[in-house]
């Protein structure tokens, strides 16, 4: 996967010169000659939320465009597996905790994304009748991705003292018991000592993107323009911490979530923008 991504970032960067080489014999893209001489301001929604930025042009065909965009609407519920019910008998820790804990069979989880970035992107447009256009830059902002947590506040402290006799067993007689927590794939969510579930999914603060896009941030005859962009934002290995910022492994055994989200090295971004040119 690194390797591809080096490969994407090296072609981007041979089509940006290309880009600038060609620039030489071709005809600004914009309405007129000159350089921050216009400003667009527009409305955004897609992969990376909805959004407002504002664009103005900086050379022959560069135009220089930075905002804002997130998302954090809602929340998404599931029933999760308690593993302390799944114990077997030769895998029991004879404790009054841990028996409390397996009369529990499933906990109700909820998602709640999370995410929000302010970013700004160099668009090079090559050519002069075609609104094609490259674009580069950076992402930065939210570390936190999803957030899960029990809907129960304060509801899972059975779960934090069966988890606590079993790290106690494993640490005096040597032994490799499982943690009690509720299972998400091949991950298990401890509960901490205020009784939750305060799991996040975390990226990169800052974030590379590189794109390519169709339309117009800079209308040539009319006010209102359209804009179509796809990218890829490189943010990092996503990881799954607790609230004290341990980081949740996984077993490895399950679903295969853990090997999917190890994988999941850049977040796809499909964006669609119309823009008002205020002059």
């Amino acid at each position: 996967m690194k390797h591809n991504i080096h490969k994407i970032i090296i072609l981007f960067a041979i089509m940006f010169a290309a880009a600038g080489a060609d620039a030489q014999t071709v005809d600004k893209y914009h309405a007129q000659d000159g350089c921050f001489n216009h400003l667009s301001v527009g409305l955004n929604a897609g992969l990376t939320g909805f959004g407002i930025d504002a664009a103005m042009p900086v050379c022959k065909i560069v135009t220089l465009r930075g905002g804002f965009s997130g998302w954090g609407v809602g929340n998404y519920k599931f029933k999760a597996i308690n593993t302390a019910a799944d114990m077997g008998p030769s895998q029991t820790v004879e404790d009054d905790a841990v028996k409390q804990a397996q009369r529990v069979d499933k906990v109700e989880l909820a998602i709640e994304p999370n995410f929000w970035n302010f970013y700004v992107l160099a668009e090079v447009h090559p050519f002069k009748n075609v609104p094609f256009y490259f674009a580069a830059g950076l992402f930065m902002g939210s570390k936190n991705f999803l957030h899960f947590s029990n809907t129960n506040d304060g509801g899972l402290g059975f779960l934090y003292d069966a988890n606590q006799k079993v790290e106690d067993y494993n640490r005096i007689f040597h032994t490799n018991y499982d943690p009690i927590g509720l299972k998400f794939g091949d991950y298990v969510f401890t509960a901490d000592e205020r009784g939750n579930i305060d799991v996040r999914m975390k990226t990169n603060a800052i974030k590379p993107y590189i794109g390519i896009g169709f339309g117009q941030h800079l209308a040539q005859k009319h006010r209102v323009s359209l804009a179509v962009d796809f990218g890829l934002m490189f943010w990092g290995t996503p990881k799954l911490v607790l609230n004290n910022d341990t980081e949740v492994k996984t077993s490895g055994k399950n679903s295969g979530i853990g090997s999917a989200i190890s994988w999941l090295k850049a977040w796809p971004n499909l964006q669609i923008r119309v823009a008002y040119k205020i002059f």
